[in-house]
């Protein structure tokens, strides 16, 4: 068969490269691979890169807001001041400022007492069915010199009830009974059956008692803490209301997370 110059017939093979030279290749290649690891060396197990120093963090969700609920009479609405001055209110900015997440329920009435009907037909027992519930993580009482004058055995059933419709209610939430402010309008020997009853119902419950009269929160009727009136607080009175309390909530905080 006559083949043309330069061309390739059908079924004939052009010879391949030789195994020397394949492995020649090889090795080279090799080589090659290793220079260029010693030249710039990748260690995979390494850690990544650290942020700078200061730089924010990513935020996978949000801290739920501690609950609190106020439970209470006219030293928890602002009367004598305004609503805007009342200090669950001015509390609630201070945990703000501290950038402390929380949600402040005020369910205070004027003239609202354990026993005795406020504005609105209230009662403490009545602001608790009301506003407490198993989210609820803080409740505070406050007061009530309304109650003077009462039966102490039927006030202090009474204080029994509100406690535990609380833990029904809220059975992980924290209570804290805070006694009369003061016993300047009410006669003393009232708020000091009323005080008495409270510290024995927060005693066999389990909840904390602060007594104002015996740490002697308010010095006198002319405390700038209190108004015109002599008995509720003054703009000065509530703020100093809102640290004193802020105070309680805080040492908790920290003692539950030391």
């Amino acid at each position: 068969m006559t083949r043309r110059r330069g061309s390739i017939s059908r079924g004939f093979r052009v010879p391949g490269p030789s195994v020397a030279a394949l492995c020649a290749l090889a090795v080279a290649l090799v080589l090659a691979g290793c220079a260029l690891a010693a030249s710039s060396p990748v260690d995979l197990k390494s850690p990544q890169p650290k942020p700078p120093q200061g730089a924010a963090h990513p935020v996978h969700g949000s801290i739920a807001p501690e609950r609190i609920v106020i439970i209470g009479d006219s030293l928890s609405t602002g009367y004598g001041t305004s609503p805007e001055e009342a200090w669950p209110r001015l509390l609630r900015h201070e945990l703000h400022a501290a950038s402390v997440p929380a949600k402040i329920t005020n369910e205070a009435q004027n003239g609202a007492g354990y026993l005795t009907l406020g504005e609105e037909d209230a009662t403490f027992a009545s602001q608790i069915s009301e506003s407490v519930n198993a989210s609820t993580d803080v409740v505070v009482l406050f007061g009530s010199d309304n109650d003077a004058g009462q039966d102490p055995a039927e006030l202090r059933a009474a204080l029994t009830d509100a406690l535990e419709e609380i833990t029904t209610l809220a059975p992980h939430a924290r209570q804290i009974m805070i006694g009369p402010l003061t016993g300047f309008d009410a006669l003393e020997s009232d708020v000091t059956t009323i005080r008495d009853q409270e510290r024995a119902a927060a005693r066999d419950a389990g909840a904390e008692f602060i007594d104002p009269v015996a740490e002697q929160w308010v010095a006198g009727p002319d405390s700038p803490l209190l108004g015109p009136d002599g008995e509720h607080p003054s703009s000065g009175g509530q703020q100093f209301l809102a640290e004193k309390i802020r105070t309680v909530l805080d040492q908790h905080r920290v003692s539950s997370t030391g």
